[in-house]
């Protein structure tokens, strides 16, 4: 009787042992940036900023410090930053080329929202 305590005793805890490593997050990954080059453009929500680079578009807000609407940005970023601006990939921890590669002139949007 003993013997079948402790033996049920170790399977419990083998198998509850198992069911947690099992639920244990993988590490995460650090987050590789992202590199994007284009105009600045207004966003859809007021104040936001938005650049349209390789067919995708990319929340730069995070850089408004050193951006405004209708210049040429280029560097890099970490995807999946949080933003209220509903539109493009947010991104975060962005870094600006010192010298950003030649481009045509951008040309300034009359959006509402860029003002």
């Amino acid at each position: 009787m003993q013997k079948m305590i402790v033996g049920s005793a170790v399977l419990a805890a083998t198998l509850l042992g198992g069911y947690a490593l099992a639920n244990v997050a993988p590490p995460v990954e650090a987050e590789r940036p992202v590199r994007f080059q284009g105009c600045v453009k207004p966003g859809v929500e007021a104040g936001c900023l938005i650049v349209e680079s390789g067919g995708k578009t990319y929340n730069v807000t995070a850089a408004k410090a050193s951006l405004k609407i209708g210049d040429f940005a280029s560097g890099t970023g970490i995807p999946g930053g949080m933003s209220t601006c509903m539109q493009g990939e947010a991104l975060s921890n962005i870094v600006l080329d010192a010298k950003p590669p030649a481009h045509a002139p951008c040309v300034v949007d009359n959006h509402p929202t860029a003002y």
